[in-house]
C-alpha cells in the first residue's frame, strides 16, 4: 500500500495512520491519496529535483521589507527554503530569535547569521524549509566506483530512522540501518559511538589537566557545532573555556583518513567520509571546521534515499558494523541525548580515579537526565566534589551565563537542540504537538541500548585500547593533539557592530 502527498508528492509506504504527518511538507494524512507502485520512484525524484532547482536558481531568499521569515543565505550549507511553499507566517524567525539564536536581529546584522541547526525545519507548518540535500552527490560517488566510500552513523539516527518506515520512535534500528547502507553501496560502515568514546577519553584528560594545573574553568563541551558557532559570534570571551576536542564525527573522520587508511593500506585521497547524523549543523561543521568530513547527510535524507532506491527497509536483515571502528561503549551511545556527554565523562573520570567499573548512581545520573533546560549536579568522585551543569538550547545557555552563574562549575555540557542530537533538525518530521513525547521516546531508546551494553566506559572499549596502544600512544599526545583537537576564532565581527 502506497500513499502520495498531494502537496509535495512524498510517498508513504504501508498503512497510513490518521495522525500521520508528511515528513517533507508537514501536511496531515487528509492530503494523501492512494497510488500504484509504478509512481513511487519517479514521484519522489521529481519532488527532490524541484527543490534542487530552487537552490540552483537561488530562489530561497527574500529581502522584502515585509518578510517575516528567518534569512537563509543561498549558500547556507545546512538548510534551504522552498519559496513556493512558504506562507511567510514568521514561525521560522520566531523559533530562531526566541529559542535558538536569541540575539538574532534582522535589522542590526549586516549578513544573515545562521547556526544551521534546522530547528526552523521542525517548526515550519508547510515544510518550506528542508535540510540542504547532499545525498544524491553521495550516491553518485558510490555509483562511480572510483572512491572508497565510508559511512559513519551517529547514535540518534538509529532511534529515529525507523519512523518514516512505520516503526515506533525510539526503536533501535541499528541492524537495519547498517544493512540499508550496505545495500546503498557504501564500502565500509562504522559507528560514530566509537568517535564518541575517543572524544570522552581526550576530553576527560583535558578536564583533568585543567583542574590539576589550575587551568581555565569551567570547561565547556565542544560536540555541538551550532553551540560552537554561537560562542564564536556572541560569546568569544568563552573560547578559552571550550574544550579543544573535535566533535566525535570530526575525530572519527580524521582517524579514518589516517589510522584506518594506514591499517588497510588505502590512499586517504581515495577515501570519502560520509557522516549520517540527525544534525543539519554538521553540514556547516564539515564546510567550516573540518578537513576530514567530506559529506554529511541527515536521517531524513537517508530515508529519502532508501525510498528512491526502492529498498524495503522494514524487510532488511540486521547487519553488523565493520571492525576496527565498529562499536562504541554505552557511554558513546548516550552522546545523542542531552546530558549524555556529561554522564559519559563522569563514568570515565570515576574509572580513572577509582580504578573501578562505575556502578549505581555513577551509571545513571538522574539529576542530569530529562528535558529540563538547565540541569546540575554535585558529584563526589573519590573525594573530589565535581560540579557540573547540562544545558540544551541557547536561551537556557544565556540564563546560565547571566551574572556569571556558570563560573561555579567545573564542567558544562552544551547542546543546541531540544533533547540533544535526538532532536536535531535533520530528524524525520513529526506532529509538532507530539514532538516532546517523540523526543522522550528517542532518549529512552538510547538509554535502553546503553542498559544492554556490556561495556559502559569509553576506555574499556577494546578498539579504543587498540587505537591508543598501537597508534595514538596516550590521550593528549602529540599525535592526538594534531588529529583530534582544534581551535576556535572570534567571529563577533559578523554582527557588524
Amino acid at each position: 500500500m502506497k500513499y502520495k502527498c498531494k502537496i509535495c508528492g512524498y510517498i508513504h509506504e504501508g498503512d497510513l495512520p490518521d495522525d500521520y504527518i508528511c515528513p517533507i511538507c508537514g501536511y496531515d494524512s487528509s492530503y494523501f491519496e492512494k497510488i500504484g507502485d509504478e509512481l513511487l520512484n519517479d514521484d519522489i525524484t521529481a519532488v527532490v529535483d524541484s527543490i534542487i532547482e530552487d537552490v540552483k536558481a537561488n530562489r530561497i531568499i527574500n529581502d522584502n521589507p515585509e518578510d517575516k521569515r528567518v534569512r537563509i543565505d543561498p549558500y547556507n550549507p545546512g538548510i534551504m527554503r522552498i519559496n513556493e511553499k512558504c506562507i511567510n507566517c514568521g514561525l521560522c524567525l520566531k523559533t530562531c530569535s526566541e529559542d535558538v539564536n536569541i540575539s538574532y536581529d534582522l535589522n542590526k546584522c549586516e549578513n544573515p547569521i545562521c547556526l544551521s541547526c534546522g530547528q526552523c525545519i521542525l517548526k515550519c507548518p508547510v515544510g518550506a524549509i528542508v535540510p540542504r540535500y547532499n545525498y544524491r552527490e553521495v550516491k553518485n560517488i558510490i555509483d562511480d566506483n572510483s572512491k572508497i566510500v565510508v559511512a559513519l552513523t551517529s547514535p540518534g539516527v538509529r532511534v529515529a530512522i525507523g519512523e518514516p518506515f512505520g516503526f515506533e520512535p525510539g526503536e533501535n534500528m541499528e541492524g537495519k540501518l547498517v544493512s540499508s547502507l550496505r545495500k546503498l553501496g557504501f564500502d565500509y560502515v562504522f559507528d560514530t559511538t566509537f568517535g564518541a568514546d575517543v572524544t570522552i577519553v581526550e576530553e576527560v584528560a583535558e578536564l583533568a589537566k585543567r583542574i590539576s594545573n589550575k587551568g581555565v574553568l569551567p570547561q565547556f563541551t565542544s560536540c555541538c557545532p551550532a553551540w560552537i558557532k554561537y560562542a564564536e559570534i556572541y560569546h568569544p570571551e568563552l573560547i578559552p573555556n571550550i574544550s579543544t576536542c573535535k566533535s566525535p564525527i570530526g575525530m572519527q573522520c580524521a582517524l579514518i583518513k589516517s589510522y584506518f587508511c594506514e591499517e588497510r593500506g588505502f590512499d586517504p585521497n581515495k577515501v570519502i567520509t560520509v557522516a549520517i547524523t540527525p544534525c543539519t549543523s554538521k553540514k556547516m561543521e564539515a564546510k567550516e571546521y573540518s578537513l576530514y568530513v567530506d559529506y554529511v547527510i541527515t536521517t531524513s535524507e537517508l530515508a529519502l534515499l532508501i525510498k528512491e532506491e526502492n529498498i524495503k527497509f522494514e524487510s532488511l536483515d540486521d547487519a553488523l558494523y565493520d571492525d576496527l571502528m565498529n562499536k562504541g561503549s554505552g557511554s558513546g551511545v548516550i552522546f545523542g541525548n542531552t546530558g549524555g556527554v556529561m554522564e559519559a565523562a563522569v563514568r570515565e573520570l570515576y574509572k580513572i580515579l577509582t580504578k573501578k567499573v562505575p556502578t549505581g548512581d555513577f551509571l545513571r545520573l538522574n539529576d542530569i537526565r530529562g528535558l529540563s533546560g538547565i540541569k546540575e549536579a554535585n558529584i563526589d568522585v573519590n573525594g573530589f566534589n565535581l560540579k557540573v551543569a547540562v544545558v540544551h538550547g541557547m536561551k537556557n545557555l544565556e540564563e546560565l551565563l547571566k551574572d556569571n552563574k556558570y563560573k561555579k562549575y567545573h564542567f558544562i555540557e552544551v547542546m543546541n537542540c531540544p533533547g540533544g542530537c535526538i532532536g536535531g533538525g535533520g530528524q524525520p518530521l513529526t506532529n509538532v504537538a507530539d514532538y516532546e513525547k517523540i523526543r522522550l521516546k528517542r532518549i529512552e531508546g538510547l538509554y535502553n541500548i546503553d542498559n544492554k551494553c556490556e561495556i559502559k566506559c569509553s576506555q574499556d572499549n577494546p578498539n579504543i585500547r587498540k587505537l591508543y596502544t598501537e597508534y595514538l600512544g596516550k590521550p593528549l599526545s602529540e599525535k592526538s593533539e594534531k588529529l583530534l583537537h582544534t581551535s576556535y576564532n572570534d567571529k563577533s565581527n559578523l554582527l557588524g557592530n
